[in-house]
């Protein structure tokens, strides 16, 4: 299905689902102050089946709610309706889901909502061709010294990144719209900048060199650097981990960084390793033995 077949075809449902169960002044979309269509993303806190209501919190602002400065986005919220659908089609608490609902603007942030249709927001992209699966390995996640559950739970804390994070055996499988891996891409690829940055502006390292895929890096750098341990986990965790990462948003299953260290004032390879399958220890000693 094209885009373009995909936007039809959620039109035309939203219009048919107006139709049934609804008084007359509802049956209209649109209009300055008349009824509107929504398709909002929301996460699920509470389900109460006696009544067929959940309760909700909305993941993307309806039109016209506007927060104030002691507010946060977390404080808009519905009581959903799902008393058409019958108990064994509700939600589950957790769930992220997309609602569909038709209702006047409303400037609340707390506001009932009449469901009319809903999905799991990751099935709801997928039908427009826009979910993106990234998968982190459980060898990337051992080099960060987490575990996919944390991650998971920190990705639970800010839904806006992704659609979805979950725990695949010791892997991490995330979901993404275009824009969020868009995103999320630009905020890697701007904390590698940083990193890089910040160790050329030691006095101790005389270049940092990445490969444009991401699989290497070349440091130069005087043996003083072994001396600064904040500089020696930027040079040996923090930019291997953001080249890994970057790999893995463009669809590596196997990622590998190669870095080489080299003698500023003899130009000599001081040593070579490759991430994740070897290690390797400097010392003060080895790099004195490698430069003769």
């Amino acid at each position: 299905m094209t885009r373009r077949e995909a936007l039809i075809a959620l039109l035309c449902a939203v219009c048919l689902a107006a139709l049934p169960g609804c008084s007359d002044d509802m049956r209209t979309v649109g209009g300055e102050n008349g009824p509107v269509s929504h398709n909002e993303r929301a996460l699920v806190l509470s389900v109460d089946e006696a009544s067929q209501t959940a309760e909700v919190r909305i993941l993307e602002l309806p039109d016209k709610v506007v927060l104030s400065q002691d507010q946060t986005e977390a404080d808009v919220r519905g009581t959903a309706s799902f008393s058409d659908w019958g108990n064994e089609a509700l939600p589950e608490v957790g769930d992220d889901v997309i609602l569909t609902w038709i209702d006047t603007p409303s400037t609340e942030l707390s506001f009932p909502i009449k469901v009319y249709d809903w999905e799991p927001t990751v099935s709801f992209y997928a039908s427009l061709d826009d979910a993106h699966e990234v998968r982190l390995p459980a060898s990337m996640l051992r080099f960060f010294s987490q575990t996919a559950d944390e991650l998971v739970a920190d990705f639970a804390e800010t839904p806006e990144v992704a659609l979805s994070a979950r725990a695949d055996g010791e892997d991490l499988a995330l979901t993404f719209t275009g824009k969020q891996l868009a995103d999320y891409r630009s905020d890697v690829e701007q904390s590698l900048a940083d990193y890089v940055s910040s160790l050329q502006d030691s006095e101790d390292v005389s270049a940092v060199e990445v490969a444009d895929d991401h699989a290497s890096v070349a440091i130069t750098a005087s043996p003083a650097l072994l001396d600064k341990p904040l500089l020696v986990g930027q040079a040996f965790m923090a930019v291997p981990g953001m080249c890994a990462t970057l790999q893995a948003l463009d669809g590596a299953t196997d990622w590998h960084v190669e870095i080489s260290v080299i003698d500023a004032e003899k130009n000599v390879e001081v040593a070579r390793v490759t991430l994740p399958d070897e290690s390797v220890t400097i010392t003060a000693e080895s790099w004195a033995e490698a430069v003769g």
